[in-house]
């Protein structure tokens, strides 16, 4: 692997794990067994790697927000879309556990996670539509920008929640966790068919977070 390449690397594992603002650059040449002057020759500076890292989540997870807009999924496969963004966001962690200060920091970062905010309620709007169609809930029954903003505000806050709530607590139950309460959002409007569907997967959301509390006691 390349050692800019490697940079980026070391630089989210580290960021992720005891948080962009207490990492320097130093720690990052340091923890790759690296001179100072070789990172800053791939990068002048922290603002830069994140940036770099930001583009790379960007990507990511533009193409994952547009599936439902470009295709019309099922019932179920909703809910392993939203497993998949909450393990997106899990992966880049980060960023969201240090939003306001990033972008702060860096106004055009700020421009384009606001553009990226709108992918994602534009992402809910679509999926609410979709199950419209398919009669599994009624739109006269929800403001569906409401809930669209609800549901995005949840994924942009839900880890910084739960690692005050549970720091410890394993990645998979996090993420569990946010989709079962992003679910949660929708299901009022549900239908009794849709109600059943939702009724399993609270059995198997239960069935995980009591067989992780079984192992850990």
């Amino acid at each position: 692997m390349k050692t800019r390449d490697r940079i980026i690397e070391t630089s989210l594992i580290l960021f992720n794990d005891e948080g962009e603002q207490n990492v320097t650059t130093v720690d990052i040449a340091n923890e790759m067994d690296i001179s100072p002057g070789n990172l800053y020759y791939h990068f002048r500076g922290k603002e830069v790697i994140i940036e770099v890292i930001y583009n790379h989540f960007e990507h990511e997870m533009s193409g994952i927000l547009k599936a439902p807009i470009k295709q019309t999924l099922q019932l179920q496969d909703y809910w392993f879309y939203i497993y998949v963004v909450f393990e997106e966001i899990y992966k880049y962690r980060f960023f969201y556990l240090n939003l306001t200060d990033i972008l702060q920091r860096n106004h055009d970062l700020e421009r384009r996670f606001k553009r990226l905010m709108g992918l994602k309620n534009r992402a809910i709007e679509t999926i609410c539509e979709s199950l419209a169609k398919k009669e599994a809930i009624d739109l006269r029954t929800i403001d569906i920008k409401l809930v669209a903003g609800s549901v995005t505000i949840t994924m942009i806050y839900w880890f910084s929640y739960q690692m005050l709530l549970n720091p410890r607590e394993e990645p998979h139950l996090l993420i569990h966790r946010g989709v079962y309460q992003v679910m949660s959002l929708i299901t009022p409007c549900f239908g009794d068919k849709q109600k059943q569907f939702y009724a399993a997967c609270q059995d198997l959301y239960e069935a995980v977070i009591n067989e992780n509390d079984t192992v850990t006691v």
